[in-house]
């Protein structure tokens, strides 16, 4: 199964670029679609040596001859990958007509692109260019916006990679960069301009509302439930349901559906403690009628974890938070040498409460802790900037 589906993206991939060439668009450069010029990236790069990218962006090791021959050698795949997230639309081509089973981009890539990205930043790091670094930094941003297609996986991979970049930045440039005013706010700017257009779950939840009821066919449910659920009792029951069905039971099972996901989307719309408790009691309502109600049969097939989902959205928001409230607080310090007492007002908020992040200064810098609980970990989170000495 996997090797139908690696020939068919392949197969997808070189359409794309077909139609790229034969297409009067294509002495323009960049073309006005990121997605052609990231497929072409996609194509062109050979992850030789992934497990040092990976280390050394971690800093579990330093840079080494073999890193910067492997960064040199993919120069042109990361000037693609960089001329792709200056482009503003970025259409991936999914024909969202085959509902659940739309064969989505290859996203595995865009991890490869992304540890490739990642070492390059940290390179000009260690060259002593912060500018450039936090640029990759800002196009590792926009890369996973471009990411965040209608299907859930997509968010799920655009979530990953912002929250990689997240642990970087704070861990790494903003730690251990010299406080240096330009820099500091040009990146402030740099992480506003996302809030005109802000990395979102809402379009995956208003798809995955219409991918279901297309999904719910009696023609498509079948291959829908055998492919997507692993093997035991529970999809036993649900292929015995279905293969016993009529008409009207497509028909109840659409309309439980749509009750069902108006209530995701109200609990997502919530203040976190109150949405994670509705997420919560939805899911155990769904268990407890998929085995006396038969209307309720295939959305529990097909439901995804919502309030696993949620939390790391609300997770990933409030990092993202905290950052562009520390670099409030580090621009303080390199206009004025020193740390503020207290953070300025009207700072980003803690999504977990809701509340402005409780601020305290350390021997090393300042951490920033959240004043809710993460109800899914029972734990409160807290951020640690480091101050370079």
């Amino acid at each position: 199964m996997k090797t139908i589906k690696s020939r068919k993206i392949t197969t997808t991939i070189f359409a794309v670029l077909v139609l790229l060439v034969s297409a009067p668009s294509v002495f323009a450069y960049p073309p006005d679609n990121a997605a052609v010029l990231y497929y072409k990236a996609f194509m062109l790069y050979e992850p030789e040596n992934e497990i040092d990218l990976w280390d050394y962006w971690k800093g579990n090791i330093e840079l080494n001859e073999r890193i910067e021959e492997h960064l040199t050698k993919n120069r042109r795949v990361i000037d693609i990958v960089l001329n792709a997230t200056g482009v503003d639309q970025c259409d991936w081509g999914l024909d969202y007509s085959q509902g659940t089973e739309v064969l989505l981009p290859p996203h595995h890539k865009a991890r490869e692109i992304f540890a490739l990205l990642a070492a390059d930043a940290t390179m000009q790091a260690d060259r002593g260019d912060y500018r450039k670094a936090l640029g990759r930094c800002i196009s590792i941003y926009r890369m996973a916006r471009h990411l965040n297609e209608r299907p859930i996986i997509c968010y799920l991979v655009g979530t990953a990679i912002n929250a990689a970049t997240h642990k970087y930045l704070t861990t790494r440039f903003l730690s251990e960069m010299p406080q240096d005013t330009e820099i500091l706010t040009w990146l402030r700017d740099e992480l506003n301009e996302f809030d005109k257009q802000p990395f979102s779950i809402e379009l995956v939840l208003r798809w995955k509302r219409e991918a279901g009821i297309i999904s719910m066919s009696p023609e498509r449910i079948s291959d829908v439930v055998q492919s997507g659920l692993d093997d035991g009792p529970f999809k036993e029951k649900v292929l015995k349901r279905i293969l016993a069905a009529d008409e009207q039971f497509f028909d109840r099972n659409k309309a439980y559906w749509n009750k069902y996901m108006d209530a995701v989307q109200t609990a997502f719309d919530l203040p976190y403690p109150q949405g994670y408790t509705k997420l919560k009691k939805l899911d155990e309502e769904l268990t407890k009628e998929f085995s006396k109600n038969p209307d309720a049969t295939l959305t529990a097939a097909c439901a995804p974890p919502w309030k696993r989902i949620y939390v790391q959205s609300i997770g990933l928001g409030t990092r993202s938070n905290a950052i562009k409230t520390a670099i409030e607080i580090y621009i303080i310090k390199a206009k004025t040498g020193k740390l503020p007492d207290t953070p300025p007002a009207s700072l980003p908020k803690d999504l977990f409460s809701g509340e402005d992040f409780e601020y305290e200064k350390t021997k090393d810098g300042f951490v920033l802790r959240c004043q809710g609980k993460d109800l899914n970990k029972d734990k409160i989170h807290q951020y640690e900037f480091k101050i370079p000495k």
